[in-house]
């Protein structure tokens, strides 16, 4: 059903700030940048009145979409630790993640930690988190593009993006130790992370803690900054629209045209277990 990821989409408290973050420190590169207002938004996201700008980046086959809410107004501040549910990071995949983090550094950019490794078996494997303008969580690493999410029942999430979406399970990792615990700046945590996927160039991260334990809730609306979602292509949004409606998926709405002068795009928004958006769309590269 599903054909490939599109992108990773994030609510940012002020889109030009954000859009200059990522351009001139990630070297990312602007695609596109456009608004939307009108019915179709209002009923895709459920606000009335909604209105929003939009800006697509990317950056090695990697797309970015950021989102700024014009109405209605939501939350500011992005509250959430790693362990709570609702807690959400894009991760971007780099050469060299030292090399990333001294020159990120150098132009002042915040980290939690230096680079670390979390397994000490596989050396090899090595990231460090740094704040965007909003103080929302980016990973870079070396290994694979994700977004990363955590979820409230390991075996619920994984029945939805295994069972229900077909993503396929790439790998998972055990994180627990000093090289987790410095990156995430959390004592004694111990986590299970599942890494799903389509071909192994994107996934979706499933963070599931044993310990700490965090809010077990999300709260966060799509007007919320911090909010973020993974977007998939398919070949037919209705058509998939009524299968997954069928396996008792829950969605915002139902397939609409979001942008009046491409009616060949349509997308819809659907919720996990824990209230993650995933969209699903077709009719073009996201930036065209």
């Amino acid at each position: 059903m599903l054909k490939r990821f599109a992108y990773h989409g994030v609510t940012a408290s002020n889109l030009d700030r954000s859009v200059a973050f990522y351009q001139d420190l990630m070297h990312m590169k602007l695609e596109r940048t456009y608004e939307v207002a009108g019915e179709a938004l209002e009923e895709a996201t459920g606000f009335p009145g909604a209105h929003i700008k939009v800006a697509v980046l990317s950056f090695r086959g990697h797309h970015l979409k950021l989102i700024q809410y014009l109405s209605p107004e939501g939350k500011k501040n992005f509250e959430a630790n790693p362990y709570d549910v609702g807690y959400s990071h894009v991760a971007i995949r780099v050469d060299n993640v030292q090399e990333a983090y001294d020159e990120l550094r150098a132009k002042g950019v915040k980290f939690m930690s230096p680079p670390v490794h979390p397994i000490p078996e596989k050396p090899e494997i090595i990231f460090t988190y740094f704040f965007d303008p909003d103080g929302l969580i980016v990973e870079v690493l070396h290994t694979i593009n994700h977004l990363a999410r955590t979820v409230s029942a390991e075996d619920r999430a994984l029945a939805f993006y295994r069972d229900t979406l077909g993503l396929k399970e790439l790998f998972i990792r055990v994180l627990r130790g000093k090289g987790i615990e410095e990156g995430m700046r959390v004592p004694g945590v111990d986590l299970r992370a599942y890494h799903m996927g389509l071909d192994g160039d994107e996934s979706v991260e499933l963070f599931y803690f044993l310990h700490p334990k965090g809010k077990q809730r999300h709260e966060l609306r799509l007007c919320d900054v911090g909010c973020s979602y993974v977007a998939f292509d398919v070949d037919d949004v209705q058509q998939a629209y009524e299968e997954f409606h069928a396996k008792g998926v829950k969605f915002i709405s139902r397939p609409t045209h979001l942008i009046a002068e491409r009616p060949e795009v349509t997308m819809v928004y659907m919720l996990d277990p824990d209230s993650y958006v995933v969209e699903l769309r077709c009719g073009g590269a996201p930036f065209r």
